[in-house]
């Protein structure tokens, strides 16, 4: 459960490192927010490294035998979080935003991007619960559930607010795209918690 646990936790820290690049970018600290990425640029590295090793284990059986199948796709949609927050600091940080370009929406997608992280640290919790406490574990993957919900409601207003300001054509699809892509990493966590219904489904608690 440990490296698991570890990758969880790796693809935590990237989902919350976007917001902070957010908040850099938003306040014009770009060369900030450029480390930042390379901070998530790391984190994403080692939770891709991770997520070798945990799929060699299972691939070899060494541990979860009877649900190597589920967990390779828990490790799957974990590893996506990260993906996504390395995607979206990405597109965030290619091509100056202007603070000015971002304060009608600075609030909004600040809330955003942090309803994203809970989606992630609900599952994590859940994903610590693993072997442990049943119960935690089903509250805490409905938790993340909720959290995507809430942050895809959030998602749309954005988008439309966006698409209806006048601003530079590019910086209308620099932010589309910023929000799209940082909408994977609650997706990506609700899948992992339907990973982990099916395995408590399964009679592991």
């Amino acid at each position: 459960m440990s490296k698991i646990e570890e990758h969880v936790g790796l693809a935590l820290r990237a989902a919350e490192l976007t917001v902070k690049a957010f908040g850099q970018v938003a306040t014009g600290d770009l060369a900030m927010a450029h480390a930042t990425y390379a901070e998530v640029d790391r984190a994403e590295t080692e939770a891709d490294a991770v997520h070798r090793e945990v799929v060699e284990r299972l691939s070899n059986g060494v541990f979860f035998s009877n649900l190597g199948t589920d967990m390779m796709d828990l490790a799957e949609n974990v590893d996506g979080i990260a993906d996504s927050a390395k995607d979206a600091t990405r597109i965030l940080t290619q091509r100056p935003l202007k603070p000015e370009e971002l304060k009608p929406f600075s609030e909004r997608l600040k809330e955003y991007l942090e309803m994203n992280v809970m989606a992630v640290k609900s599952l994590s919790f859940a994903v610590l619960a693993l072997g442990k406490e049943r119960e935690s574990v089903i509250r805490h993957a409905r938790a993340t559930e909720e959290c995507e919900e809430h942050a895809d409601v959030m998602k749309n207003a954005i988008l439309e607010q966006v698409l209806s300001t006048d601003l530079p054509i590019l910086s209308i699809l620099q932010l589309r795209d910023f929000v799209n892509m940082a909408d994977n990493i609650s997706d990506c966590a609700e899948d992992a918690a339907d990973v982990l219904y099916v395995i408590m489904s399964k009679g592991y608690s």
